[in-house]
């Protein structure tokens, strides 16, 4: 079953039937402008541009055993199929096939999408996840894309983010195909800190939300950044997408995200993979479906930090009996090299101010006698 609603300027598209779940399409945040959480008996071909492969819409494979999308891998294959998703202005019927908003450009995107490994999974990250990007021609010659995929080794367990565009400084398209690595600028690759991929946490939900927001026109303030079950895993902050190639107004914005199952070195055996819950936004999307790790931390050690990122003022909480013990509170850079300590603090509540910081990815420490020091990672943005 198909709904749409309408919201301000935007029309937001919806796949849903059922609500039972923890996280549904039913009652997706503000902003989303594309909800699937593969409930309707319709095939992806219907929605997607793309679709196929070794992808299975089934019931109770999803979160909480609703329907959702197994991915079958047999030892040694490679790639296993996935879906693609278009939205905004694209530059071709193909390509624009169940576009979301085919007026409209979009420049700033988040998207979300819930992952499962089967119990006893090996081989650490299957590579290739998902990525969002501009196609800038009918032959699809990428402008910019936002991989997320795997970081490899040996840090294989765990998920990175590979920012590349193919638009030069100066804002001139040099790409010409599809991953056309040769004329690809690589912008800088950043892993996160959740061992995702690990067969000791085979068989739990995971949650990724990306955020790629392109550069101003000639300014180096593109964004890209992610996190699994809402911890902020990394981020840059000072990118330089597209030069100056979006002050055109005939080219294109972000308008594609493509997930994706693809295996450089084929799996090591027989093995599954589960999908649910794929959304497309303008606004943070969050997961909803479980405790993140940053609230787990807080119950356990009653420490709480937000918003995060920040953009200006860091906000940091504790309980009463820690403020009145007294804490420090220390900032390091992602060298690990401590740059501010406080004094003792006897506060419940704490504000730092981040726009004395360079954007980007920073660790913090909370330490206070008689407690276990509390670490943790926040980013800071303008």
């Amino acid at each position: 079953m198909k709904a749409q609603y309408l919201f301000p300027v935007l029309m937001f598209f919806c796949i849903s039937q059922s609500a039972s779940q923890c996280f549904t399409c039913d009652d997706v945040p503000p902003g989303a402008i594309f909800c699937d959480d593969f409930e309707t008996t319709e095939a992806l071909s219907d929605r997607y541009f793309e679709s196929g492969g070794q992808i299975f819409l089934e019931d109770s494979v999803g979160r909480d055993n609703t329907r959702g999308i197994r991915i079958v891998w047999n030892q040694g294959d490679v790639g296993v199929g996935g879906f693609k998703k278009s939205f905004g202005r694209t530059p071709s019927s193909y390509i624009g096939s169940h576009a979301v908003n085919p007026d409209e450009t979009y420049t700033d995107i988040y998207w979300r999408l819930d992952v499962r490994h089967q119990p006893g999974w090996q081989g650490g990250g299957p590579a290739k996840l998902s990525r969002a990007m501009t196609l800038a021609t009918d032959y699809w010659a990428q402008g910019m894309i936002a991989h997320i995929w795997s970081a490899g080794n040996p840090y294989n367990n765990f998920l990175g983010m590979d920012p590349a565009s193919g638009i030069d400084e100066n804002g001139n398209l040099v790409s010409t195909r599809y991953n056309d690595f040769a004329n690809f600028r690589w912008l800088g690759f950043k892993r996160g800190n959740i061992d995702m991929f690990s067969t000791a946490n085979s068989g739990k939900w995971y949650c990724i939300e990306a955020h790629a927001k392109l550069n101003t026109p000639g300014q180096n303030d593109g964004i890209f950044e992610f996190w699994i079950n809402d911890t902020l895993q990394n981020g840059t902050y000072d990118l330089n997408w597209h030069g100056d190639w979006n002050s055109d107004p005939d080219n294109y914005g972000i308008n594609a995200v493509f997930v994706e199952n693809y295996w450089n070195d084929g799996s090591p055996v027989d093995q599954e993979r589960y999908m649910d819950n794929f959304v497309i936004s303008t606004e943070r999307i969050k997961c909803k479906c479980l405790t993140t790790d940053s609230e787990q931390l807080a119950d356990r050690n009653e420490i709480q930090i937000y918003p995060n990122p920040a953009q200006d003022i860091l906000q940091l909480k504790v309980n009463r009996e820690r403020a009145v013990a007294g804490f420090q509170f220390e900032i390091y850079n992602s060298h690990g090299q401590l740059i501010w300590q406080s004094a003792k603090i006897h506060q419940v509540r704490f504000h730092y101010d981040t726009r004395q910081l360079e954007p980007g990815i920073y660790y913090y420490k909370v330490i206070a006698k008689g407690n276990p020091h509390v670490v943790g990672v926040f980013g800071a943005i303008r």
